[in-house]
């Protein structure tokens, strides 16, 4: 009689440990490529219009826990600003790119839809470092005491640092993981000197995207 009473105890401790043992942790890599829109948060303000340009890199993922994990990537981005020198008319008349190494550290958040489904969410630190400028477009002034100082003052604060965020959808197939998502890169640095002497008390990245990551085991 007492062998039945355990029973029921050990089909439930089995039912349990099914549930706790059906999660694996995972390693995935891959790449992953998008185009960004991006400005910069000046102060004094300069209307600005989005700048478009790219982004490419790889991508290492460690799923850890049911729901949670952590995703790193280096990428090479473009950022930048495209101004508009003449409001009045609505002229932009000055843009300027700013190549960047970037790595972001992410925490990585997932809800099943499905077999195959899978929400996601990436929220993290990110540096990144000035490799290069470059003027698109400059307008020509008559008088060389009208231009703004900034249009011939290369960037002085190469290295750069701010928040990422990320959402977006991933489909599981037998060829591998593809994931699309939006970013958004706030900057809580400045491209330029922010003293009280100097031209712009602020100058952070703003940076809006969208982003294809393709994984692999």
């Amino acid at each position: 009689m007492k062998k039945f009473i355990w029973i029921p105890f050990l089909l439930i401790c089995s039912a349990l440990c099914a549930q706790e043992n059906s999660f694996q942790s995972e390693w995935k890599f891959g790449a992953n490529a998008g185009l960004t829109f991006s400005r910069v948060r000046f102060n004094p303000h300069i209307p600005q219009n989005p700048l478009m340009q790219g982004t490419i890199g790889v991508t290492a993922r460690y799923i850890s826990e049911k729901h949670f994990g952590v995703q790193v990537e280096l990428n090479y981005a473009q950022r930048g600003w495209d101004e508009k020198t003449d409001t009045v008319i609505n002229l932009n008349e000055y843009s300027r790119s700013l190549s960047y190494l970037e790595l972001p550290i992410m925490t990585h958040i997932y809800f099943n839809l499905g077999k195959r489904a899978r929400m996601v969410f990436n929220l993290g630190p990110q540096i990144g470092y000035n490799i290069g400028e470059e003027v698109l477009k400059k307008r020509i002034f008559t008088d060389p005491d009208n231009v703004p100082n900034h249009f011939n003052e290369k960037i002085q604060r190469k290295f750069d640092y701010g928040i990422i965020f990320g959402t977006g959808l991933e489909i599981r197939t037998g060829i591998g993981f593809f994931i699309l998502e939006g970013r958004y890169s706030f900057g809580l640095s400045d491209i330029f000197n922010n003293t009280r002497s100097d031209e712009f008390q602020a100058s952070p990245n703003l940076v809006l995207g969208t982003k294809l990551t393709y994984l692999f085991n």
